[in-house]
């Protein structure tokens, strides 16, 4: 897989999880999914790409957060 195709897929799950009105567990996990599929695809190390999703859920902490709190709010708290 060219780079561009794995930007594109990863940018594509973004995309899909940004269109969801509210970030629960479901939603991120959708997302890793779709960017571990990418990443696989791409002959990226399995140990790898599943430190990467234990990294991210423990940067996203869906339980410190409100649950089913509105994306919109926890978008703009990230870019402050």
């Amino acid at each position: 897989m060219v780079l561009a195709e794995l930007g594109g897929q990863i940018a594509s799950a973004l995309q899909k999880m940004s269109n969801v009105t509210i970030i629960d567990e479901k939603a991120l996990n959708e997302c890793l999914k779709e960017i571990t599929r990418a990443l696989l695809h791409s002959d990226v190390s399995f140990p790898l790409v599943r430190e990467m999703q234990n990294n991210i859920k423990k940067i996203v902490n869906l339980e410190e957060l409100a649950a089913g709190h509105n994306k919109r709010r926890i978008i703009e708290l990230g870019y402050l």
